[in-house]
């Protein structure tokens, strides 16, 4: 199963919008630091440093704007083997293989997943935009993690049952 987490309207629209403000504040940004240089005539170090922060954030957002920078898919992908996701743009892939968790804890905002070497690993299902497909994903991975033998909500394993 794969799902992609941010469909290409949606994408397209957040890279409009980081264009134009990238655009504004890039103009900003080298307006400023061109009156602190050539319109003033003692230099404001600390004004000059914002507006050279200003103008270097504007290009970024640019940058990523313009396809320049490239935005990774945040998807989420569960095979019999494992679970894959990265949530945000930016954000970390991670992939868990069934065998190393030892349950699933299910809320409405998050998943934990207790590993097998002791150490949690949350899946925050508000990261995911659609309301809809966050909870999709999350009733998934829970029937699969039933299907895999893997304790869902303190339920133990043998008193699961799934009926096909």
């Amino acid at each position: 199963m794969y799902v992609n987490l941010y469909p290409n309207k949606e994408l397209k629209k957040t890279k409009r919008v980081l264009l134009w403000i990238g655009i504004l504040m890039l103009c900003g940004g080298l307006s400023a630091l061109f009156g602190e240089f050539v319109a003033r005539e003692e230099v404001r170090w600390s004004w000059a440093g914002g507006a050279l922060a200003v103008s270097i954030i504007g290009t970024l957002g640019f940058a990523v704007g313009a396809s320049y920078v490239r935005l990774k898919d945040a998807y989420f992908s569960m095979t019999p083997e494992r679970i894959a996701y990265r949530l945000t743009l930016y954000g970390a892939e991670h992939t868990i293989y069934w065998d190393a968790i030892d349950s699933i804890q299910a809320s409405e905002h998050a998943l934990v997943f207790d590993l097998k070497d002791s150490e949690q690993l949350i899946m925050r299902l508000g990261h995911i935009q659609s309301p809809e497909i966050a909870n999709h994903v999350s009733v998934s991975i829970q029937l699969a993690a039933i299907q895999q033998h893997v304790e869902v909500n303190q339920v133990p394993v043998s008193a699961q049952h799934v009926s096909l």
